[in-house]
């Protein structure tokens, strides 16, 4: 899973700080405005590639709402996370009361002492996500000469294509690994 974090708190923000740590702990690939290496500055075309957009700050900013718009466009969560206190900007308050766009932004305010239960909370929407789910991403295998006949025939007998009779078998291992069920479990317990 991939997350592009913004913050347009620059100095001393230890709460910028902690939710990067907290998506690395959850084994999130994070990419940050606020990284020292420059891998945060995303133009708006690499954004396709990230799952989600989480915000922090006291206030939108232009380049904030510029990110958030387009990753709303492409159907994917926001989360803007805003101290306990803030009050919603204009624009902030025009999202949430729109019907469709109100199901992929969740504002939350946050005070310390909970600001990791609401990133882990919005780590379990996205994960639970039914665009996750689709089949998107290519995977090249290569198997021997008897793999690819025994795979032939079984799409023969079955009356269905091969990346299918695949993907299938793979989903019923991923149901019956009890181990890997618990592990999704507690994947972002606290």
């Amino acid at each position: 899973m991939k997350i592009y974090f913004y913050s347009n708190q620059y100095l001393n923000n230890q709460d910028a700080k902690d939710i990067v740590i907290y998506f690395k702990k959850a084994g999130i690939d994070v990419t940050s405005n606020l990284s020292s290496t420059g891998e945060g500055n995303l133009d708006g075309g690499s954004l396709d590639k990230v799952d989600a957009f989480v915000f922090q700050g006291d206030k939108l900013d232009t380049k904030a709402s510029y990110l958030m718009a387009l990753v709303l466009a492409q159907n994917k969560e926001v989360l803007c996370l805003l101290p306990q206190g803030t009050k919603l900007d204009a624009s902030l308050k025009d999202l949430e009361a729109d019907s469709k766009l109100a199901k992929k932004i969740h504002i939350e305010l946050y005070k310390e002492d909970n600001l990791k239960q609401k990133v882990l909370d919005f780590l379990r929407i996205i994960d639970n996500d039914s665009i996750r789910n689709l089949f998107n991403i290519k995977y090249t295998l290569r198997i021997s000469s008897r793999i690819a006949d025994y795979l032939n025939w079984k799409a023969k007998q079955g009356n269905i294509k091969k990346a299918d009779w695949i993907r299938n078998q793979i989903q019923q291992i991923i149901q019956d690994d009890e181990k890997y069920q618990d592990f999704l479990k507690n994947k972002f317990n606290s």
